[in-house]
């Protein structure tokens, strides 16, 4: 579609990877790009429409990062949320991160309790837009400019030499309920105005 030279558009947009969603023994690894090229062409687990970049002469402004988890269990929950690490990558630089999940909340979705652990909320922060994270500078992602969220798993060691220590990934990887990982970045997206 022909675009009006010299003119630009901005509007809020958000883009959004997905690392698992689906039931069942899963094989996600460890040290994976989010936003990369995997899920393209899936509209339930991506929108993004090029792999690790924005499409065309876009450019966008990164607001906010959050992460979207549901799972069949709290157990389930506590594993990943500290279990879990995020760096926000942009060109070869880390702009954020690592850091786990849990300091960047849905604020959004499903909200309540395991039947099993009436004391824990089963959802990554309330579903309110006041309790996502919203980064202190936009972060932003020239036209072309190869961008990532980079996740890591870290395992939980024993602290006695006598406990077993937790791998979550492993335990995610083994658990057969629902799971769903996902991550958006919210912010201002500039582009040729068509």
């Amino acid at each position: 579609m022909p675009s009006l030279p010299g003119y630009k558009e901005q509007v809020h947009d958000e883009k959004f990877d997905t690392l698992i969603r689906g039931t069942g023994a899963s094989t996600v690894q460890n040290r994976v790009k989010m936003f990369g090229a995997g899920n393209i062409g899936n509209p339930a687990l991506t929108n993004m429409q090029v792999g690790g970049a924005l499409s065309s002469e876009e450019i966008f402004l990164v607001l906010s990062l959050r992460f979207y988890t549901q799972f069949a269990t709290g157990a389930m929950h506590r594993f990943v949320e500290d279990g879990l690490f995020f760096t926000l990558a942009v060109g070869n630089k880390p702009m954020l991160g690592p850091l786990p999940i849990f300091v960047a909340p849905c604020g959004g979705g499903m909200y309540g309790f395991d039947v099993n652990a009436q004391a824990h909320v089963i959802t990554n922060g309330a579903p309110t837009w006041q309790g996502i994270l919203q980064l202190a500078k936009p972060v932003k992602i020239e036209k072309f400019q190869h961008f990532s969220v980079d996740v890591d798993w870290y395992t939980f060691q024993s602290l006695d030499g006598f406990t077993a220590a937790i791998d979550p990934l492993a335990q995610l990887n083994a658990d057969v309920g629902l799971k769903i990982i996902k991550c958006f970045l919210g912010g201002i997206l500039g582009r040729n105005v068509q």
